[in-house]
């Protein structure tokens, strides 16, 4: 819920006994909403926001509050032991590299981003949410800052405006292509940002989803308008596989929620696919931009479609050394020479994987894999729990999409995307703290007491 709709009222009986007994602090206001903020903005402020809040959560012995006795604390626990597990494997395969003329600090970096960091911050997010009865997210500022996101991308398609990098910053002609920019807002990359937005998306959906079905027609047509905000970067950005992904689990959570729309959105799925299929081919690529590439049967298809052969150059990877892969070291030169022997002498990008679990066994065989295993098992576990026992979606689509994405890039070792994975699931967990479960007489009694 939105801090408007908890204005006065009561919070929940959990809520209650374990309300931390300390006024709210604006500094932690302010930086709570820049954490979130920073979901769209430059790495440099998400490690700044980050390190700020995780700060101010350890400085303040957080991690001692009775606030990991409630369920939620306790679901959060409870992954955190399987996020340690993978992290135990990180550790052996650093030792085992090391052996082997190789190095620790790679192992102890990825260790930080798949989950040390994460932790922290997700922790900080639900201690300073139990500080305070109503939830920390302001919405009508968060589609202020949405809003004026768009304003700026709408300019950066037309114009290349690149302010990230000063005032006078243009977007390179590499990014300019059927007479428009290819957008990446305030962040380095057209994809990373647009995988962040698809997660921003895919809570702001499930949120909308949640309150709609409780009743908050207001509420939900605020959260339906951010989605349509975020959904419009998304396309602006023209990354295909983040727009057909976010659109796909949009539509299964729809049918997935709401069960007297299943058989007309099936149906829907349905026509659009072959739709699809009749008319792409048919149509000019240059017609339809970057999509008309995927179609375009003049090019060879590893051409359309390079990532076939990063994929199978880093399979060659993962069979040369099974066990433990090459080691985050010696990946990039192992790489070069599995190219140069396959005969892709002339390929202008000799790229990595772009497929995370490919790239997990290339370069630390079977047993980076049984850790990247444990750590996604970790957070379906935490997805799936959460949505039976809050009826929440928020969870599972973040793990659907973390999974989905994977096939297509390495988004578990990139900065920027765990940076966004873990504060969505702390900002999911933080709403499930003040809204409570649909069981709790509590907090139903509350939302009963706001109808009209």
């Amino acid at each position: 819920m939105t801090e408007s709709v908890h204005k006065g009222v009561s919070p929940s009986l959990e809520l209650e006994k374990l309300i931390i007994d300390k006024k709210v602090s604006k500094w932690e206001s302010v930086l709570l909403h820049l954490v979130v903020f920073a979901l769209l903005l430059p790495s440099a402020w998400q490690s700044i926001s980050a390190g700020l809040l995780g700060l101010t959560f350890l400085f303040q012995k957080g991690y001692r509050s009775n606030v990991w006795s409630s369920e939620v604390g306790m679901l959060f626990r409870k992954t955190l032991t399987f996020l340690a597990l993978a992290w135990v494997c990180l550790m052996v395969l650093a030792v085992l590299d090391d052996m082997r003329g190789g190095e620790i600090k790679p192992y102890i970096r990825l260790l930080g981003k798949q989950g040390l960091w994460g932790s922290v911050t997700i922790a900080a997010i639900i201690y300073f949410q139990f500080t305070r009865t109503r939830n920390f997210l302001n919405l009508k500022i968060l589609l202020g800052f949405t809003s004026l996101l768009l304003v700026y991308c709408v300019v950066q398609r037309y114009t290349g405006i690149d302010w990230v990098h000063g005032f006078s910053g243009k977007l390179g002609m590499n990014r300019y292509a059927y007479d428009v920019y290819r957008v990446s807002g305030w962040m380095d990359h057209p994809l990373t940002f647009s995988f962040n937005l698809m997660l921003v998306t895919l809570i702001s959906v499930a949120e909308c989803f949640y309150v709609f079905k409780r009743g908050f027609q207001k509420e939900a047509y605020l959260w339906a308008t951010q989605t349509g905000l975020l959904l419009t970067l998304l396309l602006l950005t023209d990354s295909r596989f983040p727009i057909a992904l976010t659109f796909a689990l949009i539509l299964l959570a729809a049918i997935w929620e709401f069960r007297k729309f299943r058989i007309p959105a099936i149906s829907f799925l349905f026509v659009l696919l072959i739709a699809g299929a009749l008319t792409l081919p048919n149509l000019p690529p240059e017609k339809i931009g970057r999509w008309g590439e995927l179609v375009n049967s003049n090019q060879p298809l590893e051409q359309r479609f390079d990532r076939l052969i990063f994929w199978k150059i880093n399979w060659e990877l993962f069979k040369e050394s099974p066990w433990s892969g090459t080691g985050l070291k010696a990946y990039d030169g192992r790489l070069l020479d599995t190219y140069l022997s396959a005969g892709y002498t002339n390929l202008e990008r000799k790229y990595n994987a772009h497929n995370i679990y490919l790239q997990t066994l290339a370069d630390t065989g079977a047993l980076g894999g049984l850790g990247l295993s444990l750590l996604l098992i970790g957070l379906g576990r935490l997805a799936f729990r959460v949505k039976r026992r809050f009826e929440h979606i928020a969870l599972p689509l973040i793990v659907l999409a973390t999974l989905g994405s994977g096939l297509v890039q390495n988004n578990l070792r990139d900065t920027e995307y765990l940076f966004a994975l873990w504060i969505s699931i702390g900002l999911s967990l933080s709403w499930l703290i003040v809204q409570g479960k649909p069981d709790d007489r509590g907090s139903e009694q509350q939302l009963e007491d706001l109808k009209p």
